[in-house]
């Protein structure tokens, strides 16, 4: 997607691991998008198809858009991760590419 069409506070789709979690409503998730990784616990509501484990999408809210890099953050908690870095040409109909 070309950088000027991604806009702060746009959804987007991140592909990512999914593992169970402490709760019955929470995961554990895994994203690498070459330039960064996140690590976390996210509801199931944050799932676009709401896996129990195995690969499935998390949704990110764009939060900076800076020349080719997007900065994008995950509503979870991560024990040492931030907001995820990707590129803008990993970004394809709403989903980031990793």
């Amino acid at each position: 997607m070309k950088p000027s069409n991604i806009k702060k506070g746009m959804t987007v789709w991140i592909s990512c691991e999914v593992r169970g979690g402490p709760f019955p409503n929470e995961r554990r998730v895994y994203i690498k998008t070459g330039l960064s990784e996140w690590f976390g616990f996210v509801s199931t509501s944050e799932l676009k198809q709401g896996v129990l484990e195995g690969h499935d999408s998390v949704r990110g809210v764009v939060v900076e858009v800076s020349n080719d890099n997007i900065t994008i953050g995950i509503r979870g908690q991560s024990p040492s991760s931030g907001a995820i870095l990707t590129r803008s040409s990993l970004i394809a109909n709403d989903t980031v590419q990793a």
